[in-house]
């Protein structure tokens, strides 16, 4: 079992960005992911700082992670299925165990997709989860938000502004009051 001066769960923007500086800072440090996100996804990144032309998001991907090896960082791929402490972090995946002084945990977050036909075909490539990021590439044109209740009632309104409509999709379930009187709602089930 190696030991580390820092492990961090999670292989995404923010575990890469927290190794960088910990290898930065000459600490022995350890990345463990078991996937690449929704950033892999993403056609198209360009609402970052000192991106002069967009970037796929597995690029960026690839581009963050380059950068941590090259600063030190050893960067592994496994599900984490426990974590433990005695006096020192413990992180076990399936294969390995890793102690380290301190844990970050960035593991990001599970979306709930819904139950559509074809829907994980056209992410990235017009089913987005951020409308801060992706409204951009909509502007001018008709949007849906699939929800009912606070997340959806913040995208549409980012969208608002942008988007040429926008139409709010339920499922069948009734919105939570305060949806802007320019956001179209469609109560109808659309997925099982």
């Amino acid at each position: 079992m190696n030991d580390y001066d820092i492990i961090v769960v999670g292989s995404g923007p923010a575990g890469v960005s927290a190794a960088i500086y910990a290898a930065r800072a000459r600490m022995n440090t350890l990345v463990v992911g078991a996937g690449d996100g929704a950033l892999a996804k993403a056609e198209s990144i360009e609402n970052y700082y000192g991106l002069a032309e967009p970037v796929p998001g597995m690029k960026l991907l690839e581009n963050g992670r380059t950068q941590a090896r090259r600063l030190g960082a050893e960067l592994v791929t496994g599900q984490v299925v426990g974590v433990g402490f005695d006096g020192a972090f413990t992180v076990s995946t399936e294969d390995a165990e890793y102690r380290g002084a301190a844990l970050v945990l960035a593991t990001g977050s599970n979306r709930t997709a819904p139950r559509i036909a074809n829907y994980f075909d056209f992410e990235g490539r017009g089913v987005s989860y951020c409308a801060v990021c992706d409204g951009f590439f909509y502007r001018g044109k008709a949007v849906a938000v699939l929800g009912c209740c606070e997340y959806a009632l913040h995208e549409a309104q980012e969208l608002l502004p942008i988007a040429g409509t926008v139409t709010l999709l339920t499922n069948g379930i009734a919105p939570i009051p305060g949806f802007p009187p320019g956001v179209r709602i469609v109560t109808d089930k659309i997925a099982a």
